[in-house]
Parts: C-alpha cells; sequence; structure tokens
C-alpha cells in the first residue's frame, strides 16, 4: 500500500487544487510578455472554480473550469480556445492556451501564472511621462496597409488603461502601465490578443502593435482632442435601386426566418450582422439583449444574422445556441453561412459590401432600411458608448413615433 501511495503521490500533487484569489498570466507571444490578470473562485463543486478574467474595469465570466485528469481547464467556450495546464503548486500553473477552429486545434501558446499578484506590467522605473488624453493613431505594416484610429487613454500613477477606436469596432479594455518613458499595454479575452510596446515623446507614442498570433504592425500616435473616426453610418450601403432587405435563413433548430413572416411585419426592425466568435459582437449582443425586453412590446423587433467559421449548420448551430444562452437573447438568430464576401454577396445581394463585424440595420415599420451602422463603440470606450447608446434608443423611439 505504501507503494502504491509513492506511485500516485505525483499525479496528486499535479492535480491540488489553484490558489484562491488573483492571479496573473503571461502568454508566450511572439512580442514578447503578454500579461493579463484573472481571478480564481471557488465553483459549484469541488474540482471546479469560477474564473474571471480581468481587463481595465471589466470582470468577464469564464463560467467554471475542471480538471481533465492532472490538467486544469479553463474553458473560453464562446471563442472556442481553452488553457490547458499543470500545477506545480497551489500558487504556480504552467501549459498552453490553445484556440481551435470548428473543434480543431489552429495554434497553441505556453502560458504560465502565479498567484497573488495584480500587477499588468513589471514596473521596474516610476512613470516619468503622462499619457492621458486623446490621439490621433496610425497603425500598418507597410506603406499599403493604413489604418487608421482613435486612442483614448487614463493614466493614474503609472496604471494605464484605455483603448482604440476602428471603424470595425474598438479595441475593449485595454490595461497595461507607464514605466519611465515607455507605455506598455495588453488585453486577452481568450479571442483578441493585443499587446502595445511603445516610447512616449512629448505629446507623441511610438512604436509596435502586435495582434493574434502573428500579426505585427508600427503605430504612431499624435495627441490629438479632435481625433475622430469618419462616420459609421456611410461605411456600409446599399446597391443603387435597393432601399430594403430580404433573406430567409435557417435557425439552429431548423426553422426558417423572414423578413416578410407576420412577426416582423410593421415593427422597427434592428437587424445584426454578426459572428459568435466576434467580442465586438458579443457587446453590441449584451447591449440589444436587454434592449429587446424593453421595447419589444412597443414593436421592435431583432434578428441576429450569424456568420460562423463552419458551414455546416450541424457545427455551427451549437455555437448560436451557446451565444444566446451566454448572452441571455431572447430574439432570432438565424445562421447566415462564413464571413467571406461571397457568402454575404450571396444572403444580401443588394448589400455593397460589408465593412466589418457587427454591422447593424435599422429599418423602419414600412421595411425600408433607414440605417447602417458599421461595428460597435462598446463599453470599454467610456463616454462614446454611452452618447452611441443614447442616440440609437433615440433612433429607435423616432420610428417608433412614425404613423
Amino acid at each position: 500500500m505504501r507503494y502504491l501511495l509513492l506511485l500516485l503521490f505525483p499525479f496528486f500533487a499535479l492535480a491540488q487544487n489553484p490558489k484562491i484569489g488573483p492571479w496573473r498570466g503571461e502568454l508566450s507571444h511572439m512580442g514578447g510578455a503578454l500579461p493579463f490578470n484573472f481571478i480564481i473562485q471557488k465553483g459549484s463543486e469541488a474540482k471546479r472554480f469560477n474564473i474571471n478574467l480581468q481587463n481595465g474595469v471589466e470582470k468577464f465570466n469564464l463560467g467554471e473550469s475542471f480538471f481533465r485528469g492532472d490538467s486544469l481547464i479553463i474553458p473560453f467556450d464562446l471563442y472556442d480556445s481553452e488553457i490547458s495546464c499543470a500545477l506545480s503548486s497551489p500558487n504556480q500553473m504552467n501549459g498552453y492556451w490553445t484556440k481551435k477552429r470548428n473543434g480543431k486545434a489552429i495554434f497553441r501558446i505556453p502560458f504560465q501564472a502565479i498567484a497573488g499578484s495584480t500587477q499588468r506590467f513589471i514596473a521596474p522605473a516610476a512613470a516619468n511621462v503622462n499619457v492621458t488624453g486623446k490621439y490621433s493613431a496610425d497603425f500598418w505594416a507597410d506603406e499599403s496597409s493604413h489604418s487608421p484610429g482613435v486612442l483614448i487613454l487614463d493614466q493614474k500613477g503609472n496604471h494605464v488603461t484605455g483603448t482604440v477606436l476602428k471603424p470595425s469596432g474598438d479595441y475593449r479594455f485595454l490595461q497595461g502601465n507607464v514605466i519611465a518613458d515607455s507605455l506598455f499595454l495588453s488585453y486577452f479575452d481568450g479571442s483578441g490578443v493585443y499587446l502595445f510596446k511603445t516610447k512616449v515623446t512629448k505629446s507623441k507614442i511610438e512604436g509596435l502593435f502586435y495582434t493574434g498570433l502573428a500579426g505585427k504592425r508600427n503605430m504612431i500616435a499624435q495627441k490629438d482632442a479632435k481625433a475622430s473616426l469618419p462616420d459609421l453610418k456611410k461605411l456600409t450601403y446599399l446597391k443603387p435601386g435597393f432601399d430594403r432587405v430580404s433573406f430567409k435563413l435557417p435557425t439552429p433548430d431548423g426553422r426558417s426566418i423572414s423578413l416578410s413572416d407576420a412577426r416582423y411585419q410593421n415593427k422597427v426592425v434592428i437587424i445584426e450582422l454578426m459572428g459568435s466568435w466576434c467580442p465586438n459582437c458579443i457587446d453590441e449582443s449584451r447591449f440589444l439583449a436587454p434592449f429587446y425586453r424593453k421595447y419589444q412590446s412597443k414593436g421592435v423587433e431583432v434578428i441576429g444574422m450569424a456568420f460562423e467559421y463552419s458551414p455546416d449548420i450541424a457545427v455551427s448551430g451549437p455555437k448560436i445556441a451557446n451565444f444566446k444562452k451566454k448572452i441571455g437573447i431572447d430574439y432570432e438568430v438565424v445562421f447566415a453561412g462564413t464571413p467571406n464576401d461571397e457568402t454575404i454577396a450571396q444572403v444580401l445581394p443588394m448589400l455593397h459590401k460589408i465593412n466589418g463585424y457587427p454591422t447593424t440595420f435599422i429599418i423602419d415599420k414600412k421595411g425600408i432600411v433607414r440605417e447602417i451602422h458599421t461595428g460597435f463603440t462598446g463599453p470599454g470606450t467610456g463616454v462614446y458608448y454611452t452618447d452611441w447608446t443614447q442616440e440609437f434608443e433615440k433612433t429607435i423611439q423616432t420610428l417608433l413615433n412614425e404613423k
């Protein structure tokens, strides 16, 4: 018996529980160590744990992690990815973050974490610059691929939070530190991966921006109180001769949904082109779900048009159903195919093109498209989010009042 216990000891050591409380993780990214923060809490039963990712002010609940054999599994089921790791002690874990597509791993990145730390970037030197403000930013890999945006930063001590507004959506909740005259920012949610490594010179920030597995761009941002995006209501539009859209698409449970259905007649209809894989779409759906509950009885309907990576509804349908459940969506979400130009041209041939996910249509009670909005200005943008939601609600109320 003693010999058996000695054989089993390594298994028990690896399967020990992680310490409850804050943790600091790092991904071994091509740009270097990419830090992020998370909080472990007790789960519904032994060997299960609730985990919240923390980016800026956002705490994003991942649901329950669990042990698979001797590995702790931290699932990101909305994004088809997971962290699998071994605990060398209750205070330390090492393993991999694996990103999947249609259930198959497409890449994995080494991961490590230690308990007890709430720091983002380890700061050996105090901040000697302050980056608070708004900036006109430009991102490019080469001279043919410039991509403008608006960088918004708020610094307290050497701690920095902020985001980047782009026509296709924002970079959500960036978090980081100023160390001497350098600004470092990161973001990780199981799908989006961002890392900024920059230098600050007076009113200019310049350096490198890493995104995804292998994306690398130059970045330069100049402080500019008047920095703004182009009109996001003019980037996506219908082809000449069209003033309405039509489609007939399946739900995950096999029903067909069309704008010609009685449910949508003489209603103000919001159509969200989205995907369960898209963080900005999650932000918009989190806004639309309670908005729909508030306005459905007043004559508003919403339809989500999900463009998923698999063309097989047997694969994509469960992802859509899980998305609805996690977000708390009561309106219909249909499967529209894969997120590419060819599919969109087939599903919505009257649309000139799509410039990003999500893209939102607002249709009046006569079925006429009154507005098409590219991207979503999410809660990570602060006052921009407040302004957008207020304007959106005002537009819907105006259309409801029309005869």
